[in-house]
């Protein structure tokens, strides 16, 4: 009836029709025999229909005397009867849709400082709802999509616990398209927001600086952040790792690598001097103890009698056996390190059982039975 009402030309310059196809476009939008798509449409000419009315008369008195439910009806009904039902269905998208246009309509309201019964009016910017419609893209596979309503609440600055995601989503994201200016500011507002995450801020920080830097290109990389942030314990702990991997890769067998040697263990102590954890002690104990032993090969290999070979021999064995005496306190740090966890990854276990076995063989060398017994023991205990 609307319909054919506003079909004669004069009757659709009257704003009248406007509002109640409106009003009944959205009465019949809730009709559950319709399908999701046609309650779409439905609400979809009723926000255009509602938008031509308050075009054609400002004061739109007929919105006005009901307090403009009609148009804060239409922003539930696209919330809730689209969006909240699409979600618990499992339908992405159609979420997506349903909380986008919600928002549509709330910008709508907002910006023409409508109120609602007993002056009710809305906030500039619907948190909840921009959160929602950001975890619906991204669930549905639109990153691009999501990356826009999560801006939104991160441009508001907003920093309460429940909006860390919202930050971390967004670095994440800028890291990964390489847009260097908008990883940065998002990353300084998530320290400044989140302090207390800053592990994960420097693991990002680092992955960014070091995407697609080969060795040993990487390492002036880690220089330069840990000339940013010096005593940084992921910084420290990731070169180290880097480093560790660095020497005992094929490609560096035949060169000299002891100043990555010495660096590593400058930047693994480091590491535990700022956070003592299980990897760290872990990755220095097995690093010294296989730096003792291949220093222990290499005096074997020295068969001369000359006094250079005879110096030379009696200088590696002494620095094996520094580097073995050196490892067992890195050793023993990993157990207080693991008994403090309450729920140890299984690296964390592999690493923990590893260092027992490295003290035992320390031990086994130093012909002491008393700490073998002991160390045997534990391992059994930690299988």
């Amino acid at each position: 009836a609307v319909d054919k009402y506003l079909a004669v030309e004069k009757n659709a310059k009257k704003p009248e029709g406007w509002f109640y196809k409106g009003y009944l476009y959205n009465q019949a939008s809730k009709d559950s025999a319709r399908t999701d798509v046609e309650i779409s449409a439905l609400k979809a000419e009723a926000f255009e229909a509602f938008k031509k009315y308050r075009e054609m008369d400002p004061k739109s008195p007929l919105l006005a005397e009901q307090n403009n439910s009609p148009l804060f009806d239409l922003y539930m009904g696209y919330s809730t009867e689209i969006g909240v039902k699409a979600y618990n269905k499992k339908d992405l998208n159609g979420a997506f849709e349903g909380f986008k246009k919600a928002l549509d309509v709330h910008d709508y309201i907002y910006a023409n400082n409508l109120a609602g019964a007993n002056g009710y009016k809305f906030t500039a910017l619907d948190t909840t709802l921009t959160t929602y419609t950001a975890i619906a893209a991204f669930e549905a596979k639109r990153a691009d999509d999501g990356v826009v309503y999560y801006k939104k609440l991160a441009d508001a600055n907003v920093s309460d616990p429940q909006y860390l995601d919202v930050y971390q989503v967004l670095a994440d994201q800028y890291r990964t398209k390489k847009d260097k200016a908008a990883f940065e500011e998002i990353l300084a507002k998530g320290r400044k927001f989140y302090p207390t995450n800053e592990e994960y801020w420097m693991a990002l920080e680092v992955d960014n600086a070091t995407q697609g830097v080969g060795k040993p290109a990487v390492f002036a990389k880690y220089d330069e952040l840990l000339a940013a942030h010096p005593g940084n314990y992921v910084l420290s702990y990731n070169y180290g790792v880097e480093l560790y991997q660095y020497i005992y890769s094929d490609s560096v067998k035949a060169a000299d690598v002891s100043g990555y040697k010495t660096k590593l263990v400058e930047l693994m102590k480091s590491a535990i001097a700022a956070k003592s954890t299980v990897e760290a002690n872990f990755l220095l104990a097995n690093f010294l103890y296989n730096n003792s032993i291949d220093m222990a090969d290499e005096g074997r290999k020295i068969k001369g009698v000359k006094p250079d070979d005879v110096k030379k021999k009696k200088e590696l064995t002494a620095a094996s056996t520094k580097s073995m005496d050196d490892a067992i306190p890195f050793a023993q740090a990993v157990e207080p390190a693991f008994a403090g966890l309450a729920k140890p990854r299984n690296s964390e276990k592999v690493n923990f059982k590893q260092s027992l076995v490295i003290l035992k063989n320390i031990y086994e060398v130093k012909k002491d039975a008393t700490k073998v017994a002991e160390y045997e023991k534990k391992i059994k205990a930690a299988e």
